[in-house]
């Protein structure tokens, strides 16, 4: 299968991009990133380096198709190819002029879906269309019937044009005006688009997805366009909306089987959720396959450092407070602007936790503070963790969370590296509300051996609009780092995947 390398200048970037490549992919684990550079201070940039470490992380027999953003990413990137070692390696790889979020989302679902590197890349280089369909922009790479698309003026090279168009045929951007004969000669299935957004991205990735493994010529009509029904920038360019009439053609050994799989993911609603406000919702049926979470596992439990085999005068022990202090200062300002106020204040409810649990450790007359806070601490915790109110008990993990900050400083412990590289599942005992809201974008889920749904780490999870599973048991725990899983949104079925 294809792999994908994002190549940006900044890791948010690429991470918050290969993550949403990722939920239109069946196979999340084949995106990759290589951003940035390794300065805390200033991290923009590209190095040719780490393009170099991920082409050899991704490599595979099929190929790797690399996206950039901009022009000195794409000379890191030529410079990471002749880095290589293995001329067999360079020669699997390709750099695509496409846009980088569209390209990245049409690639992963093209790749996803078994396609070779030359469809995979058109599919990419195609992505810009559909937006400039949407706002009546003419291709930015027009084409006259039996002309090249363009030649580079530099290297003198013509290049085939990624947006096919034949004369008389009503070709613009890659969907051309619908004629009778131009389609299949074979059987159809006509359905009513229900959903509220119309064949938005993700409804149609599934329908690329489902559509692909048919050996079938299949095309998908509205009105009177029509468009490829195994290309999901065609199927974007066709802006079917809410109301229209889809019919797709088949043609070939297989097609009834392609036009029932239609037929039962229009019943379905593509995959989208009902729209509950438009009229009366009659019942909910269990579809057929439910929307599933892949990804590599990391493990990262909580922290968990002695306090009496620690030492921390007063001034020490007030130095990790301060330091905790303006963290939570920080973390409650970001997660405010990002999720919301009631997000933010959860960390606002910590520093007043801290600023008490600090107060009552230092009345003490000792000459270590570390053990001393960690009694403080864990009666607190216990106080919390006796109540019979299960959102008060779910508070005691918010004590252990700022324990542990302290304890943490106080060891010179380093923080545990989060990948950035690809998305993951977090499978841990427990998650502390300091890791939920430090999560990068590049984290597709959270697997709890234990959790509590009523923690705050739970609802910067749900804030986040990332799946939360709790209660699972020790079984994930033998999970190891780099075991790929599947996740089964619905039920919450966790496997492990060959």
């Amino acid at each position: 299968m294809i792999h994908l390398i994002l190549v940006s200048h900044h890791p948010d970037i690429a991470r918050g991009i290969a993550a949403l490549a990722a939920q239109m992919s069946a196979a999340p684990e084949t995106i990759h990133t290589a951003a940035g550079i390794d300065d805390a201070d200033n991290p923009v940039g590209t190095d040719a380096v780490r393009i170099m470490q991920t082409l050899l992380e991704a490599d595979n027999p099929d190929g790797i198709l690399i996206l950039v953003d901009l022009g000195s990413a794409i000379l890191s990137a030529q410079t990471a190819l002749d880095l290589l070692d293995d001329p067999a390696l360079a020669a699997r790889c390709r750099i695509s002029a496409a846009p980088l979020v569209e390209g990245a989302i049409s690639a992963a679902v093209a790749a996803s879906s078994g396609a070779d590197l030359e469809t995979v890349a058109r599919e990419a280089t195609q992505a810009l269309a559909a937006k400039q369909a949407s706002l009546d922009e003419e291709p930015s790479l027009p084409c006259a019937a039996g002309q090249p698309a363009y030649a580079d003026s530099e290297c003198g090279d013509t290049h085939n044009n990624p947006l096919p168009c034949a004369a008389g045929e009503g070709w613009g951007g890659g969907v051309k005006t619908a004629r009778s004969d131009s389609l299949p000669i074979g059987d159809s299935a006509t359905i009513t688009l229900t959903n509220r957004d119309g064949l938005h991205a993700r409804p149609a990735a599934r329908l690329v997805a489902a559509l692909t493994p048919y050996r079938a010529r299949l095309v998908l009509t509205c009105g009177d366009k029509q468009a490829d029904g195994k290309s999901l920038n065609q199927l974007a360019l066709l802006q079917a909306r809410s109301g229209d009439r889809l019919t797709l053609h088949a043609d070939g050994d297989d097609a009834a089987a392609a036009l029932q799989t239609f037929r039962d993911l229009a019943a379905a609603n593509f995959g989208d959720p009902a729209d509950e406000r438009d009229g009366q919702l009659l019942a909910r049926a269990t579809p057929a396959t439910a929307a599933t979470i892949r990804a590599a596992v990391w493990r990262c439990d909580p922290p968990q450092h002695d306090g009496n085999t620690l030492h921390a005068d007063r001034a020490r022990f007030n130095d990790a407070i301060t330091t905790v202090a303006a963290r939570l200062e920080t973390l409650q300002n970001k997660i405010s602007a990002r999720l919301g106020a009631d997000a933010g204040d959860i960390f606002a409810a910590h520093a007043q936790l801290l600023a008490e649990l600090s107060e009552a450790t230092l009345a003490h007359a000792a000459t270590n503070y570390a053990p001393v806070w960690q009694e403080e601490t864990a009666q607190a915790a216990a106080a919390l963790a006796a109540l019979p109110d299960p959102y008060l008990r779910a508070r005691a993990a918010d004590i252990h969370d700022l324990a542990q900050q302290v304890l943490a400083l106080l060891a010179d412990a380093p923080e545990a590296a989060m990948p950035d590289n690809a998305p993951f599942i977090l499978v841990a005992r427990d998650l502390y509300p300091l890791r939920a809201a430090t999560l990068p974008a590049n984290c597709l889920a959270i697997v709890l051996a234990d959790g509590d749904p009523h923690s705050h780490a739970a609802l910067l999870c749900q804030a986040a609009q990332r799946p939360y599973y709790s209660g699972a048991g020790d079984a994930v725990l033998a999970l190891t780092d780099g075991e790929h899983i599947q996740i089964t949104r619905a039920s919450g079925e966790i496997r492990r995947l060959p």
